[in-house]
């Protein structure tokens, strides 16, 4: 035994230390703190796809890229409220369109302020029972706008074919400016939806055959 041993530090002696190509090529592995590292890790402790997604979701939204976006998106309500307030009489045609774009906006904000918000605290505190405490407020917000933004489909889409803008004296008036830029706001989040879903498949469907070749 003690000559095997000897054997082995010898052998361990005079081992050639790894080239510098050798030891550039060895990745370090991700940390934890970095967006990937939360991402690989949130796959290991996953149950299932479902739950994948939505640890996913989380994480993306207290990312500091996704708080940028949210902040950039602060201008959309923004626009919608000034929009509304500017032309609050000027569309008889279907009245509750300004109020709608008032009333999106105002929540907008609050929902986005909210996001922001609670997006920082969990990157600062740990635990299931503080991540949750600052999500009630949001969620309820959230379905308000869901069935806010329903109404608005009907408001604005059953108004497409029965609006003009010539004569402001009629019931069938509407101003153009208003009634374009809430019918874009309501067919854009539409399109938006739509890529996000497409991208959101396409990031599942790549880590279905990434968690297969492993």
């Amino acid at each position: 035994m003690a000559t095997e041993g000897a054997e082995l530090k010898a052998a361990e002696a005079g081992a050639a230390p790894p080239s510098y190509v050798e030891a550039k090529d060895v990745a370090p592995p991700p940390s934890y703190d970095s967006l990937f590292g939360q991402l690989k890790q949130a796959k290991e402790n996953s149950d299932g796809h479902v739950d994948f997604v939505k640890t996913c979701c989380g994480i993306l939204v207290g990312s500091v890229a996704c708080t940028v976006c949210l902040g950039i998106f602060l201008a959309i309500p923004i626009a919608m409220i000034a929009v509304g307030a500017t032309y609050l009489h000027d569309c008889p045609a279907e009245r509750m369109i300004p109020i709608y774009l008032i009333v999106a906006g105002v929540f907008n904000i609050v929902s986005n302020i909210l996001m922001i918000i609670r997006g920082q605290v969990n990157k600062r505190k740990e635990g299931d029972e503080e991540k949750k405490s600052g999500a009630g407020p949001e969620q309820l917000i959230n379905c308000f706008l869901f069935a806010w933004f329903i109404a608005g489909n009907v408001w604005v889409y059953r108004t497409y074919d029965a609006w003009q803008s010539s004569n402001s004296m009629l019931d069938t008036f509407c101003d153009p400016t208003l009634y374009y830029f809430s019918f874009w706001i309501i067919t854009s989040t539409y399109i938006v939806l739509g890529v996000l879903l497409v991208i959101c498949l396409a990031v599942c469907i790549c880590m279905c055959i990434c968690g297969k070749k492993e």
